[in-house]
């Protein structure tokens, strides 16, 4: 394994904000899974990026600058809560990598869909433009209801995706595979036009300005 794509993690002292509790916790500024495949499944399963406190029940999550890297399926991934200059030029190093498909995201969620994607051999952009589509399925609902996210998900061989909303909680919207390879075909040509070899923030906004030529 390369070094420079090794898994790299240091230890730092955490206080608990709620019962002030002082305990060890693991901050990692690369994950490599091809290399450790079992953090795969603990960030999937809240146990990276969160903060789980020993002495009470408080379990929060931990954002922070940091990459996820699986070389099998050519996945990289910038979590960047706040894509500062600074993180700009870090992010340069990787932008030699070739063959790999890199993405940015600045949130614990993100960061699980697009694995959760890449798992299911799907392509991300054409995950975001079905979105939109799912969209106008909602408009019903958001009318006295706001829509806070709307997220890839699977289990087993059954896709979906899980709408969040503000008052009715929870709802769930099949994805057949049928539909994915229509949309696929439909937009192949803008999905190629719109995309390059760099980092790329691809979610529901990147779709809508493709979707409806704000760019």
């Amino acid at each position: 394994m390369n070094s420079e794509t090794a898994t790299k993690c240091e230890r730092e002292e955490l206080k608990c904000p709620k019962c002030g509790h002082v305990q060890l916790w693991k901050k990692y500024s690369l994950i490599n899974v091809t290399e450790k495949p079992d953090l795969k499944e603990k960030i999937l399963k809240n146990h990276v990026f969160y903060f789980d406190c020993e002495n009470c029940d408080l379990v929060a999550p931990l954002t922070y600058d940091s990459y996820y890297l699986d070389s099998k399926k050519k996945l990289l991934i910038a979590l960047a809560p706040e894509l500062t200059p600074e993180r700009r030029e870090e992010m340069k190093v990787w932008e030699e990598k070739k063959g790999f498909t890199k993405r940015i995201v600045d949130n614990i969620n993100d960061l699980k869909e697009k694995i959760m994607i890449a798992d299911n051999h799907l392509d991300d952009r054409v995950v975001e433009m079905i979105k939109i589509q799912y969209l106008r399925q909602l408009e019903r609902e958001m009318v006295n209801d706001t829509l806070l996210n709307l997220l890839f998900d699977y289990s087993g061989q059954e896709m979906c995706f899980i709408a969040f909303f503000e008052k009715k909680g929870i709802g769930k919207m099949p994805l057949s595979m049928e539909y994915y390879r229509e949309m696929e075909k439909k937009y192949l040509g803008q999905l190629k036009a719109h995309s390059t070899n760099s980092f790329m923030k691809v979610d529901m906004e990147w779709a809508g300005n493709i979707l409806f030529k704000r760019h």
